[in-house]
């Protein structure tokens, strides 16, 4: 069978799939409310890594990829989802200093915090670096032990607001340092600023949330909330037809994504084009197939998969991955990274405003 037919085949296999149900729905164990914040992605073979045009960081190769059936979270975390998660952790760690448990040695999450109690005196910010006079939370205090790839590694969780101003060398954007994460003008923008050891601690609370909330009495059920694989994100933006063609003029833009500029150096698009000049609230655009948004631009986000593994190349036992893969691009990206197959890579410490991310979720059983 030739190449074509086959691809052909197989994205006709995967098409049909889509009418398949999965067997254990979230619904059937209780997360109803869980299955309305996410779409379920079928079981599929596909061609991934498949782009057109290039870039000087483009240089791997496509590849046919089988990813069994997930959920993914329909729209990408929002700035409300994730400050939850971090006055989650502020405060549990109040709690925990004021000795505030039950009988059972768990949280009393009923009692209430004083935050003047000197007790709570290490999670504030030190006179000497105190330039407001008032008592204020120090964000590096607000941490979280998570699970690096085997290795434990305890993190600050807050989103790093000064990006703002360290990818606008000209701009004046002191206003979205201190109000876009913390105001809630911008509860239903994506949280940026996020490094991706940050979004994986946001997704092992999340697993934990989840767990507790199960309404099942099966206890060999797991579900599992993660960043998604490289392929698993793929797999679910398998539907939009790929294209950098997207600068026609009097075109109306269904997506948020940056400049577009001509071969005579002429702009075709700015970023405020789209109708923002720079992130979107989630949702401002059509949903796809599968109901997702943004899955081309807005922000780009996250995936657990390393450049490494992309450019199939060998990783050295003992040495951690440095490079992952974001995908879909952002608010400032050129058409070309909206392209499914089109891969970001960027280190695992850095944080930036136009990169965020989704989550998918697994159900099995133990």
């Amino acid at each position: 069978m030739p190449k074509s037919t086959t691809t052909f085949f197989l994205a006709f296999i995967s098409f049909c799939s889509n009418a398949q149900k999965p067997g254990l729905t979230l619904e059937k164990i209780g997360l109803k409310y869980l299955q309305r914040e996410v779409s379920y992605i079928p079981t599929k073979t596909f061609t991934s890594l498949s782009y057109n045009g290039s870039d000087s960081l483009s240089n791997y190769r496509s590849r046919y990829s089988s990813v069994k059936s997930f959920y993914i979270s329909k729209a990408e975390v929002t700035n409300r989802e994730y400050r939850e998660f971090v006055y989650y952790i502020r405060d549990s760690t109040a709690h925990s200093l004021l000795a505030h448990f039950t009988s059972a040695n768990t949280i009393d999450w009923s009692q209430k915090i004083n935050w003047d109690d000197k007790q709570l005196a290490g999670m504030m910010i030190s006179m000497e670096n105190n330039y407001s006079g008032k008592k204020e939370i120090d964000p590096e205090k607000i941490t979280w032990t998570i699970n690096y790839f085997g290795h434990p590694e305890t993190i600050s969780v807050y989103p790093d607001t000064l990006t703002w101003i360290r990818d606008f060398k000209f701009s004046y954007n002191e206003p979205l340092v201190k109000k876009y994460f913390a105001h809630e003008e911008y509860d239903n923008y994506p949280v940026v600023g996020i490094n991706i050891k940050q979004a994986m601690a946001f997704c092992e609370w999340k697993t934990g949330q989840v767990m507790r909330s199960l309404k099942t009495k099966d206890t060999s059920i797991q579900v599992q909330v993660e960043l998604p694989t490289n392929a698993e994100w793929e797999s679910a933006a398998f539907e939009d037809r790929d294209s950098t063609l997207l600068s026609t003029k009097g075109k109306v833009y269904h997506y948020n994504f940056g400049n577009i500029i001509d071969g005579n150096r002429v702009t075709i698009k700015s970023y405020k084009d789209d109708g923002y000049f720079y992130t979107s609230p989630v949702k401002s655009y059509k949903a796809g197939l599968y109901g997702l948004y943004d899955m081309k631009g807005n922000v780009a986000e996250w995936t657990l998969t390393s450049m490494e593994e992309v450019m199939n190349a060998e990783v050295k036992a003992g040495r951690q991955k440095s490079l992952f893969v974001a995908k879909g691009g952002g608010w400032n990206s050129t058409p070309f990274y909206l392209q499914a197959g089109a891969c970001q890579f960027l280190p695992a410490n850095e944080a930036h405003s136009y990169i965020g991310f989704r989550y998918v979720v697994h159900v099995k059983n133990k």
